[in-house]
Formats: C-alpha cells, structure tokens, sequence
C-alpha cells in the first residue's frame, strides 16, 4: 500500500516556482531518502504534505485517499526546528504537545522519553539540552500518538558523529520495530545512504529520479556507460538480450556488466542500427552516481 503519493506538484512564491511537477510514492514500510542540495525544495514538498503549506498545483494522497484532515492525524513530523519550550523540562514539553493532540496518557509520554534515551523526571530546562538532546526530544513529540508515518526534515542536520549515530539508529528502530514509515530529507547521501530503502532525488524542484532497492542494488555493480543515438531503443533491445540496464539520460545508458562484454554489447547494439557515441568502463560507485545525478561532478576512482 501506498502511505504517501504526490502528483505533479508544484508551489510557486511570488515569481519563483520552487517545486515543479514532483510525484513520488512512498510505500508502507519504506524509509525513504529525499536527497538534494540546500534549495532543492525537499522542505517545501513536505510542508505541502503535511498542510503547512498549500501546493499552486497537483495533489497529495495520503494512504490511497484524499481525505487528508483525517489521513494527516496518522502523521507525526519534525519539520524544521522542532517546537520546543526552552523554558519547560522535556516531559513538560511532552505534555504540552501530547494535549494539543487530546492525548491524556503520562505512562506513554514518560516511555517514549525513555525510548529516545531521555530520563522523564529530569529536571534539567530543555534550554540546557545539547543539540542531540533537542533532536531526540522533537522526536519523542513527533511520535506522540503513535503515528504511521513519520516526517523528518534534516534530522540529523548540525549534530556530532555521535548524535547523528544516535538519530539514525533510532529511526531504524522505529521502522523496524514498529513498522513506522519514514519520509526523511537530507542533503548528505552518506548519511542517507545507511539509512535510506528507497530515494527521491530532487534537483531545482524537479524530482530527477525515484530509486528503489533494485535500482540501488544495480548502480553499485560494475557497468559500461554507453552515450547513444537512441536511448529507448538501447534500453528495448538491451533487455531483450537479457543485460541489465538503465537509463540516465536521454542519451546516456549505464549496462551493468564487466570489460569482457564490452564488444559483444556493441556489436549487438550497432547492428541492430544504434550509433554508439562513447564507450567507458566504471566500477559501482552510488554517491558518484547520485551526486552525478543532482548536478555535481562525480569525483572519479583514483
């Protein structure tokens, strides 16, 4: 099933249009990576999922419906800072938040502080937390309720190697053991990258590729980038002969198979009418091909 779907959205301020035509699927059970630079619009698209924000155009379904007051009470978020009273103690703060959504239950505020490695009867203000602190309490609010989605925006973001293992961890335990679905945006893929199933990339509000489990399986093995005359074409009849491929651009296909079938795929290829514009090798490198792919330079094997 389908937790998040959007369609062809895009949002507009003034003249700059910040999202164009994005649609991704989240599916039950996926953590999925939103990756793109500062600016790409990853916070944008989730202040449209959540109702913060208002897309100019396209739709949003949450749970194959688009009954959305009622599907949105199954999310909890971490957008931007998380919306916390410097002056309260952390299960104070708890208790404000666990209000405003009519949850009356202490023994449950009290067990997801534990859960994020919080002590409830601290007595410490949330002024004097570490950052990392902070971020395990925003999460702690953002779970209240027992959401089935949850939505993290650079979670992670300005904290020491320590928090950051800290967050990552707690978040694939919240998938994993209590099949929590998670939207998490990052501009650095290595933190994605142990973390992540499935990934969005977004480059200038565009949504340049979604990649799941068998695409990122495929990008990580050796292959030959062939730069043809006709990619549609390439990709029928590569498949048709049973190599594994995919497509990067609309001239540019990435074979997955190693440098003793270089000339066999270009025989195959150039007799059945493809001109073959240029031929590499490369080894399996998925942060060279993802940032490739947002519009950087891949750095290259040494």
């Amino acid at each position: 099933m389908d937790a998040i779907r959007t369609y062809d959205i895009s949002k507009t301020y003034r003249d700059k249009q910040v999202l164009d035509g994005v649609s991704i699927t989240v599916r039950q059970g996926d953590i999925y990576g939103l990756v793109g630079s500062n600016g790409a619009g990853k916070t944008t698209l989730m202040r449209i999922i959540l109702g913060i924000a208002a897309p100019t155009d396209g739709k949003v379904e949450i749970f194959e419906s688009d009954d959305l007051p009622n599907e949105r009470r199954k999310i909890g978020a971490l957008v931007e800072a998380p919306a916390i009273n410097k002056r309260m103690t952390a299960f104070e703060n708890m208790k404000v938040a666990a209000e405003a959504l009519g949850v009356r239950n202490d023994a449950q505020l009290k067990r997801l502080l534990q859960h994020m490695n919080l002590e409830p009867e601290n007595p410490k203000k949330v002024a004097n937390f570490s950052l990392g602190m902070k971020q395990r309490l925003g999460l702690a609010m953002a779970m209240i309720g027992n959401p089935q989605i949850l939505i993290l925006d650079e979670p992670t973001n300005g904290l020491d190697p320590t928090g950051i293992v800290e967050i990552r961890d707690l978040i694939r335990q919240l998938n994993e053991s209590y099949g929590v679905t998670v939207l998490i945006s990052s501009h650095l893929l290595s933190e994605l990258g142990k973390l992540a199933t499935v990934y969005g990339i977004l480059k200038d509000g565009k949504l340049i590729k979604e990649l799941r489990e068998e695409d990122i399986a495929l990008l990580a093995k050796p292959y030959i980038k062939l730069t043809v005359t006709d990619c549609p074409r390439t990709m029928s009849l590569l498949k048709d002969n049973g190599y594994e491929a995919m497509a990067h651009s609309l001239n540019t296909v990435h074979v997955t198979t190693d440098s003793a079938h270089i000339a066999e795929v270009i025989n195959m290829l150039s007799s059945n009418g493809v001109g073959i514009l240029g031929v590499e090798q490369r080894e399996g490198d998925l942060e060279s091909e993802f940032i490739g792919l947002m519009g950087g330079v891949p750095h290259e094997k040494i």
